[in-house]
């Protein structure tokens, strides 16, 4: 789920916007019965499901996550897409509201979408220009839906960076402002391959938990220009929260390898210090379950499975190798000391 997403399952909303839903909900109802012809089969994150919408443009942004096999297992969700070309909604800002098991969402800059968790479906109205922006489907509204439906489905949205080293994968997780991207950001510029940056999607293969980071952008606030000087040549923007920030598209940074998928084998939860020094601590289970389970969004009861689902999946994590990474130091010199430091860890259990 992106870090703007945040739902209040259970919670009341304001008269005029609830009036405004169900008007759209139920208009949205009658006019998939016949006016959505176009279907493709997609993958994301290792999950397939089902796209239907009225408009041609819709398929050609969803091309990048067409299946290379068709049919091989059955959609988990559903997303029906009607694009409507007299649409001219104001502007809006990303507005999320939860109800039980509906999700209510519109995103910049004027679109209205609907994620049912109990019955796996999307059900979105977009304007004609946003269903021709390749941004919004890969940045905003693939992650958003894979965040918000993420456990009903069998994935489990994490608040973390996911990186490997040498083909080792590894979970970065940490508080907000406690440097995460910048430290991840020094770390692919290192040569660790990047998988995701603020959040993390986790499901299960043959058992195993697979991560996955769709891609998408690395997050930067204004205040990373002191470590990496090109950023001067870009200028930030106000990002889905709001907040002021470089995003930056990892597939196009040069030096850096960027992936889609890591089966992550070690856990690192990162710390600030005031004082300097980088120091490594071994982090007990207990700490590492504890920690995820703070940070996950709430569920709502319609969705039992959910819960059992996203603890095994923390359980399992939980019981990966796991330090405290607590620095003082600026993101290159954290990103040495743990280079150093997980290369020491892999000669010793080799």
């Amino acid at each position: 789920m992106s870090s703007a997403c945040h739902m209040f399952f259970g919670g009341s909303s304001r008269p005029p916007f609830r009036a405004r839903v169900i008007s759209i909900v139920i208009t949205r109802l009658v006019l998939n019965q016949n006016t959505l012809p176009f279907s493709a089969d997609c993958s994301i994150a290792g999950v397939p499901w089902q796209l239907s919408t009225n408009s041609p443009y819709v398929l050609q942004a969803a091309e990048k996550w067409r299946p290379l096999k068709r049919g091989s297992k059955p959609a988990l969700f559903e997303m029906e897409v009607l694009v409507d070309s007299a649409q001219h909604a104001p502007l809006r800002t990303a507005h999320f509201r939860g109800i039980r098991h509906l999700v209510f969402a519109t995103l910049p800059p004027s679109n209205f979408v609907v994620y049912d968790l109990a019955r796996k479906r999307v059900h979105a109205a977009l304007s004609e220009d946003t269903a021709r922006n390749l941004s919004f489907w890969n940045n905003l509204l693939l992650p958003i839906s894979i965040g918000v439906l993420g456990t009903a489905i069998g994935i489990a949205p994490l608040h973390c960076a996911c990186l490997e080293r040498n083909g080792a994968g590894f979970l970065l997780a940490g508080v907000s402002g406690a440097g995460k991207s910048t430290l991840t950001m020094a770390l692919a510029n290192r040569g660790f391959a990047f998988i995701s940056d603020d959040w993390t999607y986790v499901s299960k293969a043959r058992s195993a938990p697979v991560a996955h980071g769709l891609y998408s952008p690395i997050k930067l606030l204004p205040d990373a220009v002191r470590f990496f000087p090109y950023l001067r040549t870009l200028a930030p923007h106000a990002t889905l929260n709001g907040e002021l920030a470089y995003e930056l598209d990892p597939l196009r940074l040069p030096k850096i390898t960027a992936k889609s998928r890591s089966y992550p084998q070690r856990l690192l939860f990162l710390e600030r210090l005031s004082a300097p020094g980088c120091h490594f601590k071994i982090c007990p289970p207990e700490y590492a379950k504890a920690y995820f389970e703070a940070h996950a969004e709430r569920l709502p009861d319609e969705v039992p499975g959910a819960k059992e689902f996203r603890s095994d999946m923390f359980q399992h994590l939980a019981a990966y190798p796991a330090w405290i990474l607590r620095t003082g130091e600026g993101p290159h010199e954290t990103a040495e000391a743990l280079d150093d430091f997980l290369s020491e860890a892999t000669h010793a259990v080799a």
